[in-house]
């Protein structure tokens, strides 16, 4: 008899607690109000999870008290695992009662059972391992063990909080599902194990007298989610007790079609509707039943059917021998799959279908966000209105706008209108949205410009939208009264304001363009790409006299680790680099990896632009152009210790012989190839000298014409004054230039 004293003690106390409850919350107006997406019509109480709780505490405790007793005292270890369910339940309990009473978010309850399945796990209730005919065939580590009970408590907890839509429906199937763990206890010997869970089932008996259709009180969340955690718990506790099969499989086929319905919910929610996980709805399983025609009650009596049926087939399962046994619990998946498939809740085209738009959705949405995240690092450098607006038109054309027109207010009236028109003509202005965006001029807000811009729709209005969101963020945070403040700060720091320029119109600065921008190659998006930058030297002049040809280009290098008082040259331009920029000592060390640059020059992304200029003793010319595209080769050499010396280079590098002389060899080997299949990808070859020229004809097979480097071509003025006994060389300390020669002689 004492097996079930916590059974009656639980229904006892609940079913005299139950009428107090609703008295307490019709007399303080806490009440379940109805609303769209619930199913009742008159406000309910809801703090039926206190009756509940106090079953379980009252059923728990007392019994445990009325064994110690009459001298049978339950084992200790026993009392430390219901101690610790319990006092993680009360907490879950609490944050229940609260949110029935003023509201907790979603996310708050979410942590708040994160938490207390870590504690149930920290006094060792854990599934570590899972067990069939009495051996283990899963054996978890510690931490996928915690991991696991921390999901199943979680998933249990939610799902009984989502199929809470019906009177009698979640206290239902938790009866079930507790009953068959209390019995599966029982008959395994473990009376001891088996209190909590027999309490926890009078208490749902006692509650159900109360919320049976039509209902007098909801349990609400302290209900809802206090008799998830404290099942769900129980279970991994009983997987250590008797098995896999009995203690965990058998109680969780109870609560099946909630695991299965909360799974569906997720998807539905993130896929179909792409709504956060954590908003309500109506499309549980029990509303798509309703919708069906069925009454109240036949909805709940099919749905716990269908669990007897489930729990019926685990049994089942049970007569057979061994991993036999998996193969009775097949039949759960016709049974499942055709309740949810009858209930509307499973369209399989329509949810693979949602899963391929949503995945489509994703991959687009990512690479717009992550071409604006790029473009606020290019709006970082931006110094002056001419590199504003060619990272405006930038970021209007890597977000798919058809069309850009900024319009800015000038102090005489007569307004300043700057326009951009998408060069992709597939972008159709039929399929397109227009919107207006205010853009800030001074601070205070004294004038604002105006962004009109046309958005080509990508198959979507909401893609559209999206990216209307991001490049309006780009317009607040890079506003042209911040490019004001900015342009103010740098000059102050260089020099005081001059008396011609304090009387200067104030949206002159906004409106001074490098007039070489103006010029023949205006229209034409241009990229200059050069080797690396680390100094400043020949090539490096080659590169400042380009950006002199051509000021609105944009800089690509595989790095740059330029000195700040080196890189004047530049005119402040961002240069776009390499992943080798980001790998260790690449600032000291770049030599040494030279078999990668090869791969992370093919990596920069030149594809927008018109004209494509490599600077090139190395790799610069492998850049990836397309056939629309004009690449020019400003060559300094074909790789000089790649072929003709770079048997010199070896011998003098001590590679001549050797393991590391043989890997250097073969890096050669890979460089030369690659080397003449990327010289047929550029379009025209500039060399810098007629000997240029004849190595480009010899190793290339590629004609070329020779635009000297800028350097003074005027006669040397020879030192009339004694001459004293040196001689002088420039140049850099590199093989190839035969300065040990010069020595020598």
């Amino acid at each position: 008899m004492l097996s079930y004293l916590p059974f009656l003690i639980g229904l006892a106390v609940a079913a005299a607690v139950m009428p107090l409850t609703i008295w307490v919350s019709r007399r303080l107006g806490m009440l379940d109000k109805p609303e769209a997406r619930k199913v009742h019509t008159q406000p309910t109480p809801r703090l039926g999870g206190v009756a509940i709780f106090a079953g379980v505490l009252g059923g728990t405790i007392g019994t445990t008290v009325t064994k110690y007793l009459l001298g049978e005292p339950i084992d200790w270890d026993v009392i430390e695992k219901f101690s610790a369910i319990l006092a993680a339940g009360a907490f879950v309990f609490l944050v229940g009662v609260v949110d029935d009473l003023r509201s907790v978010s979603s996310r708050f309850k979410l942590i708040t059972l994160i938490a207390t399945s870590a504690t149930a796990c920290g006094a060792g209730i854990v599934l570590s391992r899972f067990t069939l005919a009495g051996e283990v065939f899963i054996q978890f580590p510690f931490w996928v063990g915690w991991f696991a009970t921390m999901l199943w408590v979680i998933a249990v907890a939610v799902s009984i909080n989502f199929i809470d839509g019906l009177d009698g429906l979640a206290g239902s199937l938790m009866t079930l599902a507790v009953g068959v763990l209390s019995i599966n206890l029982l008959t395994n010997g473990q009376a001891d194990a088996a209190i909590l869970p027999l309490a926890l089932t009078g208490a749902l008996i006692g509650f159900l007298f109360f919320n049976w259709h039509p209902a007098k009180s909801f349990m609400g969340d302290s209900g809802s989610l206090t008799i998830g955690f404290l099942f769900a718990v129980s279970t991994v506790y009983g997987n250590t007790l008797i098995g896999t099969k009995r203690g965990f499989i058998l109680p969780a086929l109870a609560i099946s079609i909630p695991l299965a319905d909360a799974v569906l919910t997720f998807f539905r929610r993130h896929y179909q509707q792409r709504r956060s996980i954590f908003s309500a709805e109506r499309g549980h399983i029990h509303h798509r039943l309703l919708d069906r025609g069925l009454t109240h009650r036949s909805a709940v009596v099919a749905l716990l059917v269908v669990s007897v049926i489930a729990v019926g087939i685990g049994y089942y399962s049970y007569t057979f021998d061994g991993w036999a046994t998996l193969g009775g619990f097949a039949l759960l998946v016709p049974l499942l799959w055709g309740v949810f498939q009858l209930a509307g809740s499973v369209r399989t085209t329509e949810m693979l279908q949602a899963f391929r738009s949503k995945r489509d959705s994703d991959r687009v949405n990512h690479r717009y966000r992550s071409a604006c995240e790029d473009l606020l690092l290019q709006f970082d450098q931006v110094t002056n209105f001419g590199q504003w607006w060619d990272a405006m038109c930038r970021g209007a054309e890597r977000l798919d706008f058809v069309k850009l027109t900024i319009t800015i207010p000038q102090p005489q009236g007569d307004d300043t209108k700057l326009d951009w028109e998408n060069p992709n003509s597939s972008l159709g202005i039929k399929d397109s949205i227009q919107a207006a965006i205010p853009i800030l001029v001074t601070t205070p807000a004294a004038a604002t410009a105006t962004a009109n811009v046309t958005i080509a729709m990508e198959k979507s209005p909401e893609s559209a939208v999206q990216r209307l969101q991001l490049f309006t963020r780009l317009l607040t945070e890079h506003s042209l009264a911040n490019l004001r403040r900015k342009e103010k700060k740098a000059k102050s720091k260089t020099l005081a304001l001059s008396p011609s320029t304090a009387d200067e119109d104030p949206y002159a600065p906004l409106l001074r363009v490098d007039k070489a921008a103006d010029g023949q190659f205006a229209p034409l998006k241009i990229a200059i790409v050069h080797d690396f930058l680390y100094t400043y030297a020949g090539a490096e002049r080659v590169v400042e006299q380009l950006i002199a040809a051509f000021p609105h280009c944009d800089l690509f290098a595989l790095f740059d680790f330029l000195p700040e008082s080196q890189r004047g040259f530049l005119r402040d331009k961002p240069v776009t680099t390499s992943f080798i920029q980001r790998l260790p000592f690449a600032s000291r060390k770049h030599r040494a990896y030279l078999p990668l640059m090869p791969l992370a020059i093919e990596q920069l992304d030149v594809s927008r632009y018109d004209l494509v200029i490599s600077s090139s003793a190395l790799v610069a010319k492998g850049v990836i152009t397309g056939p629309d595209q004009l690449h020019v080769c400003y060559c300094y050499s074909p790789a000089r210790y790649a072929w003709d010396l770079h048997h010199q280079y070896l011998n003098s590098a001590g590679l001549g012989f050797g393991p590391k002389g043989m890997l250097a060899r073969a890096i050669l080997h890979y460089l030369r190839i690659w080397d003449v299949r990327t010289a047929n990808s550029v379009d025209h070859f500039i060399a810098i000298s007629k000997f240029i020229t004849r190595r480009i004809k010899k190793i290339y097979r590629r004609r070329s014409v020779v635009i000297y480097p800028p350097v003074s071509v005027d006669p040397a003025n020879l030192n009339s004054e004694q001459r004293e006994g040196f001689y002088l060389v420039v140049g850099r300390m590199v093989p190839y230039k035969l300065t040990d020669l010069i020595v020598a002689a």
